[in-house]
């Protein structure tokens, strides 16, 4: 609906200072006077609204949207039995930005998931079993009149920030992709020298 009063204020300016050359206008001035100011009023008001919604979010509220997400170690862990290393949580540093990459499966192939670059993350510990708590916020119109009069905007319900917190178990590790890779590495090289080195059984 601003939009249109912003349109309209424009013509109705325009047309008013073209006609006030005209007979009629000339003998009544202040008539032309007056709707000259009443159309420049509109059209300033509603680009300074406009511009307040734009910048200043007016007629806007935050909402946050909270969800909670089980999570599960990076690395393979054999069911039934403890963990051969802490639970893992991976990141990946791009540019001046760390995403964090996480495993979203219990069951068979890890389902392994990453944060967005514009995240806050968070890493805190707890006794219960691990999990992520995304909280989403998101600007929306405080009610029908704002949503009407700053309609084709394009500023209902955009993405304003998301924050994450990853409750980890107090043996936890988290490591860089290349990190784990490297520890992936020793790991294999200690299991191959320990295999090597166990002494062949003779039977006589």
């Amino acid at each position: 609906m601003i939009l249109f009063t912003l349109i309209i204020g424009a013509i109705l300016f325009v047309a008013f200072i073209f006609s006030s050359g005209s007979k009629w206008f000339s003998k009544h001035k202040w008539i032309n006077g007056l709707l000259v100011a009443v159309s420049l009023v509109m059209f300033i008001g509603s680009e300074c609204l406009i511009v307040l919604n734009d910048y200043r979010h007016l007629g806007m509220k935050a909402v946050v949207q909270s969800q909670k997400v089980k999570i599960y170690s990076a690395a393979p862990q054999t069911a039934g039995q403890p963990p051969a290393i802490p639970f893992l949580l991976l990141h990946q540093d791009v540019g001046k930005d760390r995403l964090y990459i996480y495993n979203a499966s219990g069951k068979g192939k890890p389902e392994m998931k990453h944060t967005a670059i514009s995240d806050q993350n968070q890493i805190q510990t707890t006794d219960q079993a691990p999990y992520l708590s995304v909280n989403k916020t998101r600007r929306v119109y405080k009610n029908t009149f704002y949503q009407n009069l700053f309609a084709l905007s394009g500023n209902n319900d955009v993405p304003v920030s998301t924050q994450n917190v990853f409750y980890l178990p107090k043996n936890n590790q988290v490591l860089s992709v290349q990190e784990a890779k490297k520890m992936q590495q020793a790991m294999q090289q200690k299991q191959e020298m320990m295999k090597n080195a166990n002494p062949k059984t003779i039977h006589q």
